[in-house]
């Protein structure tokens, strides 16, 4: 049994499921995200709403990318590290 073999092989399959994962997920995420943008009560393409209003439209702006970023990130994480060994 080569332990050290299927440690390195079972990274590698975590690392292609996070893959995997991140692109089904970005789908989703962006239209959840319009969606909330959209909503009357919040209006995001209005320039003179509250600062309040301004701080919940800039992170839901950036949650997408930033939960896609992290998510690709942990792939690669996990690839790279297999590719050094």
């Amino acid at each position: 049994m080569n332990n050290r073999g299927q440690t390195i092989f079972f990274i590698l399959m975590l690392g292609v499921l996070f893959f995997v994962l991140a692109l089904a997920l970005a789908p989703s995420t962006n239209s959840v995200v319009s969606e909330a943008m959209d909503h009357a009560f919040l209006d995001c393409s209005n320039s003179s709403i509250s600062d309040q209003n301004k701080a919940v439209c800039t992170s839901l702006d950036i949650t997408s990318f930033l939960f896609t970023g992290v998510i690709f990130g942990l792939a690669g994480i996990l690839i790279g590290g297999v590719a050094v060994r």
